[in-house]
């Protein structure tokens, strides 16, 4: 030790001073910051020339120290999940694929979707009960990844889950809905992982809450009468209190479902534009007790689903390869600004007969002059060669959706009024439907149920065993359509645009669902559905250019994994009405 120090000693002994100007190259560790100083002020140059250079190390720390704070800030942030920022779908499947690191709310995450082995990837498992499509949040045992499409709110996406916004928001830590972005991923929670949620918010303290108002109910009905045969000039509804009796109630608010109120006991009311209203009223009596009333539903339909009303022709074409024909000429065709762009083939044509195959599957509106006069047409072109149990040409849309019926658990009642619509050739209301069936529990309906409302329609409906695509092919064959029930976690969704893309589901619900299989693929690949669940609950913004025709019209399902995903191994059978 001592040997040391005095080596330690020497070098100090031995340290040089400036010389010309220079500074040393090194000093000793043992050299006070004070003789430091002291130095500079002996002779020591000033430290200008060395600024610039610490400076320019203080901005390039001050980056550094900027650029990890947004990293650290990006990976917490509650709106975007780590995993969305840091790996890709691939790494995340294959993380959490061990069992240490596995979620506890068992998240289905899904690979790129040219890796995806679906058979082994699917989250459907056998059910225990028959019901269709009743609550979902009964129908889901494992967590749900769900990507943010354009539009779509927080509080659109919860309710379409049958979930509270406050749930789905604290599940994924988002505490501002409004920096969501289009494309970020979410999680649907599991039933048990929901009620885990709403357990926890339970506990949290509350702002004390105002005092309840006494209510009773109020009940009330409607009657409607048509404004016209032309064009649909849609229905004047006369409003009624049927209990208690208006006079002993004091002031009326009711809610016509438009956003438009009335204040009188019993008022009448004029809907125009097609769509299913939910009216409602709210009064109060002398003691100031609130009366809520039941909900009325007020279903003006397009006109182009009702035959006295419509004035296009609905056209379907079996492939691509099957030829439309007008006897006139084809002057515009819909989305195209003129016909040399349009994907069609126009070289069997002339003024008297146009005779054209579409270069391409989908929906085309078509107008053609016929006789002097215009004539609309809906076409739709089938991407591959299908039997279709629809007429060539008919002059109404047959098709529903379960938008804005009153609950979202009316696929049932909606395949019922496509089944109805397409046998009898008439309308007949989803919203009739589910008032006939009733409006009980979650909003499940039964095979029972369901027969039962089309029977009263004077239509026959049976029950027949559904185990094999043959099963289908002779139904359609026979001329019939047929309901299922099936899991939607057994069909992959659409992988592109789904107005573009025919193939596949067009919505990541998981529960039971009704929907009408209408035709099959010549190679018995495809079975062509009708499925009424709309492609957004809250706006229905996603339309075909028809502005009729829905996102569910027309679909090919694998019939593979239709089969698979079977509730019930038998369907409803609905043939058409002998019409007079």
């Amino acid at each position: 030790m001592d040997s040391f120090l005095s080596k330690q000693k020497l070098v100090k002994r031995r340290r040089p001073d400036y010389v010309s100007g220079r500074p040393q190259r090194a000093l000793d560790i043992r050299t006070s910051a004070f003789d430091a100083v002291s130095k500079t002020a002996e002779g020591m140059p000033p430290l200008r020339g060395r600024i610039p250079r610490i400076a320019g190390l203080l901005a390039l720390a001050l980056i550094l120290f900027g650029a990890a704070c947004l990293v650290h800030f990006a990976i917490i942030s509650p709106e975007l999940p780590p995993e969305n920022l840091v790996s890709t779908l691939e790494d995340v499947a294959t993380y959490y694929s061990a069992p240490e690191n596995s979620y506890s709310s068992s998240v289905v995450i899904l690979p790129p979707e040219e890796e995806q082995d679906w058979a082994a990837l699917s989250a459907y498992h056998e059910p225990e009960s028959p019901i269709g499509a009743g609550t979902q949040t009964a129908e889901r045992e494992q967590d749900i990844e769900y990507r943010i499409r354009p539009g779509e709110t927080l509080s659109e996406i919860a309710y379409s889950y049958n979930i509270s916004y406050e749930i789905l928001a604290h599940y994924n830590n988002i505490t501002n809905a409004n920096r969501i972005r289009v494309g970020t991923s979410i999680r649907i929670p599991s039933s048990e992982n929901a009620k885990a949620v709403a357990a926890r918010l339970a506990i949290r303290p509350r702002v004390q809450a105002a005092p309840r108002v006494n209510t009773k109910a109020v009940r009330i009905a409607y009657e409607s009468r048509d404004n016209g045969e032309i064009n649909g000039a849609g229905v004047t509804v006369q409003f009624s209190i049927v209990d208690p009796p208006p006079e002993t109630l004091q002031s009326f608010e009711w809610n016509f479902g438009d956003g438009k109120r009335g204040f009188r006991p019993n008022p009448s009311y004029e809907y125009s534009a097609p769509r299913t209203y939910v009216a409602s009223l709210t009064a109060r009596d002398a003691a100031g007790t609130v009366y809520k009333s039941n909900p009325l539903y007020i279903d003006i339909p397009h006109p182009g689903s009702v035959v006295e009303h419509s004035t296009t022709k609905f056209v379907t074409l079996s492939s691509p390869d099957e030829y439309f024909v007008v006897y006139g000429s084809i002057v515009k065709v819909a989305r195209y600004q003129d016909l040399d762009v349009a994907p069609l083939d126009l070289s069997e044509s002339d003024s008297f007969l146009t005779k054209v195959r579409f270069t391409k599957p989908g929906y085309y509106g078509v107008t053609a002059v016929e006789n002097s006069m215009e004539q609309y047409y809906s076409v739709f072109v089938s991407p591959v060669p299908t039997v279709h149990a629809d007429p060539h040409t008919e002059n109404y849309n047959w098709y529903r959706t379960q938008y804005n019926t009153g609950t979202q658990s009316n696929c049932g009642p909606a395949a019922v009024s496509m089944a109805i619509g397409w046998a009898q050739g008439k309308y007949y209301a989803v919203s009739s439907v589910r008032q006939s069936i009733g409006w009980t529990g979650d909003g499940g309906t039964s095979f029972e149920e369901l027969i039962r409302v089309i029977r009263n329609q004077d239509l026959t409906a049976t029950v027949q065993p559904l185990r094999t695509v043959q099963h289908i092919k002779d139904v359609i064959d026979s001329g019939s359509i047929a309901i299922i029930l099936f899991h939607t976690s057994g069909i992959k969704t659409s992988p592109a645009d789904p107005a573009e893309d025919l193939f596949g589901k067009y919505y990541n619900d998981s529960t039971g669902h009704y929907i009408v299989v209408k035709g099959y693929s010549l190679d018995g690949k495809y079975l062509v559905i009708h499925d009424p669940i709309p492609s957004d609950w809250g706006v229905n913004s996603f339309r075909y250019g028809d502005e009729i025709s829905m996102i569910g019209k027309n679909r090919y399902y694998p019939a593979a994994e239709i089969l698979r995903a079977l509730r019930r191994n038998d369907m409803i059978v609905v043939p058409r009405a002998m019409l007079p």
